[in-house]
C-alpha cells in the first residue's frame, strides 16, 4: 500500500525574525546605495571611469578602504570607500563620522526632551543594533556648541510688540560642589505674533549692572522700540528698564502682586480676600479696575493695613495692560510666558539627576531646549 504523503505548512516566521529579515534588506539595499553612489562620486571626479583613457582625467584611482557606518537602519558592515593617489574626499559623509547626522540629531533631541544618556543609548541600540556610550551622547550633544554661539550674536527686530523679562536659578557644580547660578531671559512677541527668545545670560537678578548689560546687548544687536515690557517687581530689573527704556510702559506681573500682597494676610482670611483681589484685574476696562481697586483699598485698609500698602506700591503699573488689546490680556497680565519656558527647561535637566557641571553646559542646555520648541502665535489686531 502506497503510504500518504503528508503536506506540512513550513513554519512562519515570528515577528522578530520577519523584523530583522527587514532590517537585514535594508541594511542591504542601504550598502548597495551607498558603494554606487560612492563609485559614481569618485568617476566625477577624477573624470573618467575604472579603466579608461581620457583627455580629461584628473586623476588615478587607488584602491579602497573599508568602514562602518552607523544609520537608521542598523550599522552598515565593510562600506568600500574609493581612494584616489591625490587624496579624493567623499562628500557622502565626513572622514571620521560613524553616524548619519540624522541619528546624531534625534540623539541630541531624546537628551534634550528628558532621557538620559544610558536611555538614549538604549532607545539607537533598538533602531540601529548598536548603542552610543553615555560620552558619545555628550559629545554628539556639545556639536551645538557653534550653533548656540551664533544665535547669541544674531541680528534682532529693531522693534517688538511685548517683550518678558524675568531670571532663574540652575544647580551648577563650582570647585567641587553645586551651587545656585542665576540666569536672566528675555522673550518677545513680534509685531506679527511671533514668539522668540531672544537672550538669556548668566547673572545674579539683584544686579542691576547684569540686567543693564544685558539690555544694552539687545540694543546693541538692533533692538530699538518695545511697546510693553512685562516683569516681575524686582528692583534691579527695574531700575535696568528705566535706565535703557525710559519711555517704554510697564506692566507689573499680577500673580507676583497678588502672592505679595496675601502674604501679609493670615493663612485663614486669605481665600475670601484673594477672589476680591484677583477681581480687580478681570475687569472690562481700566476705569472699572480703578474703581475696583479703590473700593478694595477703602474696604481692607483699617483690618489690613500692610496687604493695602504693598497693593498700593507699584500699583499703576499693575493695570497697564488695559490699555492693549483685550484679546491680549490674558498673555500680558502675568510673566507666565517666561516662566514657563524656565520651567520647561527644568523639567527635562532634572531627569539628569545631577548639577549641570560648569556653566557652558547648563547655558547649551538651556539653548538646546529653545531651539526645541514650537510658540504659539499670538493673534494680532488688523491695522486699521
Amino acid at each position: 500500500m502506497t503510504p500518504k504523503t503528508q503536506h506540512t505548512q513550513p513554519a512562519q516566521p515570528s515577528q522578530a525574525e520577519f523584523q530583522e529579515l527587514l532590517h537585514e534588506k535594508l541594511r542591504m539595499a542601504v550598502w548597495l546605495t551607498l558603494a554606487t553612489t560612492l563609485e559614481e562620486e569618485v568617476t566625477a571626479f577624477i573624470g573618467a571611469p575604472p579603466y579608461a583613457r581620457t583627455p580629461w582625467r584628473r586623476d588615478q584611482r587607488n584602491g579602497t578602504y573599508t568602514r562602518a557606518l552607523v544609520t537608521t537602519v542598523g550599522k552598515i558592515e565593510a562600506l568600500p570607500v574609493p581612494r584616489t593617489r591625490r587624496g579624493f574626499r567623499t562628500q557622502v559623509f565626513e572622514r571620521y563620522q560613524r553616524r548619519q547626522a540624522e541619528l546624531d540629531t534625534a540623539i541630541a533631541d531624546m537628551f534634550v526632551f528628558g532621557a538620559s544618556t544610558a536611555r538614549v543609548g538604549e532607545v539607537v541600540e533598538t533602531l540601529t543594533g548598536t548603542q552610543p556610550s553615555p560620552s558619545t551622547v555628550s559629545r554628539v550633544f556639545h556639536t551645538l556648541e557653534d550653533e548656540f554661539q551664533a544665535w547669541k550674536t544674531r541680528p534682532l527686530e529693531t522693534a517688538y510688540a511685548y517683550l518678558f523679562a524675568d531670571g532663574t536659578y540652575f544647580s551648577v557644580i563650582y570647585d567641587g560642589q553645586g551651587q545656585k547660578m542665576p540666569i536672566l531671559a528675555v522673550i518677545g512677541i513680534k509685531s506679527t505674533g511671533e514668539r522668540e527668545v531672544l537672550a538669556f545670560t548668566v547673572g545674579e537678578r539683584e544686579n542691576q549692572a547684569a540686567w543693564e548689560d544685558l539690555l544694552a546687548q539687545l540694543k546693541a544687536r538692533g533692538l530699538q522700540q518695545v511697546g510693553l515690557w512685562i516683569s516681575d517687581g524686582h528692583q534691579a530689573m527695574l531700575n535696568a528698564l528705566s535706565v535703557k527704556f525710559p519711555d517704554t510702559p510697564r506692566q507689573r506681573c499680577i500673580k507676583h502682586k497678588l502672592d505679595n500682597v496675601l502674604g501679609y494676610v493670615p493663612d485663614r482670611q486669605r481665600q475670601p480676600l484673594a477672589a476680591e483681589l484677583k477681581a480687580i484685574f478681570y475687569q472690562a476696562n481700566r476705569e472699572q479696575a480703578e474703581q475696583t481697586w479703590a473700593a478694595f483699598c477703602e474696604k481692607y485698609a483699617a483690618t489690613y493695613p500692610s496687604a493695602v500698602e504693598c497693593l498700593q506700591r507699584d500699583g499703576a503699573a499693575c493695570l497697564t495692560f488695559y490699555d492693549f488689546p483685550e484679546s491680549h490680556w490674558k498673555t500680558l497680565r502675568t510673566t507666565n510666558l517666561i516662566e514657563r519656558l524656565f520651567n520647561e527647561v527644568k523639567r527635562r535637566s532634572h531627569k539628569m539627576a545631577a548639577a549641570f557641571r560648569n556653566e557652558g553646559s547648563c547655558l547649551l542646555m538651556f539653548y538646546a531646549v529653545v531651539r526645541s520648541l514650537k510658540f504659539r502665535r499670538l493673534t494680532m489686531p488688523a491695522a486699521k
